[in-house]
């Protein structure tokens, strides 16, 4: 019975132990590169953790003075990747999508989006490429608005 406890003390102090481990481990390492990574999404794969704009500015998709939705062009240092992300800026009745395409080697993502406030769509790989977001929306009347290309 001795020996017993013991093996039951001895297995919680381990799970303690690789509990405690695993709390205190870094956010995981990106698990895609290179073109591996085109058309994954850049939270699953460990791509977003300190990713960035791209581009200094973002665009914007107006309706005359209103500005209906921004897009941004995200960079991931780790996997050299990018992504499109759009905000829905004024009416939850307007759909917003966004994508990411780039010419050569040719790829490009579907389009990601809702009537929700912000989306992000899949990425793909850029090291030394340009790739481009382009950012849509769709209003309740069911107009179709396209920002211009969005690229680094």
């Amino acid at each position: 019975m001795v020996r017993n406890a013991r093996r039951l003390a001895a297995a919680a102090a381990g799970a303690l132990i690789t509990a405690s481990l695993l709390v205190a481990t870094p956010a995981s390492a990106a698990t895609c590169s290179g073109h591996g990574c085109d058309g994954t999404d850049p939270i699953d794969t460990g791509c977003s953790a300190n990713a960035r704009n791209a581009t200094t500015h973002p665009k914007y998709i107006t309706q005359g003075s209103t500005t209906l939705a921004v897009v941004e062009l995200r960079w991931s240092e780790a996997c050299k990747t990018n992504w499109g992300r759009i905000s829905n800026r004024v009416s939850p009745n307007n759909t917003v999508r966004v994508h990411v395409y780039r010419s050569n080697p040719h790829a490009t993502t579907d389009w990601y989006g809702g009537t929700g406030q912000q989306y992000y769509g899949d990425q793909l790989y850029g090291h030394n490429m340009t790739v481009c977001a382009i950012g849509k929306v769709i209003t309740a009347s069911g107009t179709v608005l396209t920002s211009d290309p969005l690229c680094a």
